[in-house]
């Protein structure tokens, strides 16, 4: 091969490689800038994110296993069922703060932990 078309090819393949490098350093900082705002809005007493992300990690409002258990352990079969389907309500449209009731009380719950509860309403 001539010294010409192997220098050109070469020269495509570096100009290629540049631009996937470059591509990958953009989303690098997109997602960085994401992640720094969803940690920004839900770290109390910071102020910075003014308004809140579109999508947050489901870790931020989903209820764990073990969190379903001590909600529902004390209850009636149904109330128990009533009171998970409220749960899962509130996960489907992302709520991170809400509560659910069931007769006789309520439950404050925020980022997936149960912050609240009162009885005998």
């Amino acid at each position: 091969m001539e010294p010409i078309l192997q220098n050109s090819i070469d020269a495509l393949i570096a100009l290629i490689l540049a631009l996937v490098a470059l591509w990958q350093y953009y989303r690098t900082g997109v997602a960085t800038k994401q992640t720094e705002s969803v940690i920004s809005a839900l770290t109390p007493g910071d102020d910075k994110v003014t308004i809140a992300p579109a999508t947050l990690p489901g870790r931020s409002w989903k209820m764990s296993d073990e969190t379903k258990h001590w909600l529902t352990f004390d209850h009636p079969a149904e109330e128990a069922k009533a009171l998970l389907d409220q749960v899962a309500g509130a996960e489907a449209n992302r709520l991170i703060d809400y509560q659910i009731t069931f007769p006789g009380g309520y439950y404050n719950i925020s980022a997936g932990g149960i912050v609240g509860s009162a009885r005998g309403l």
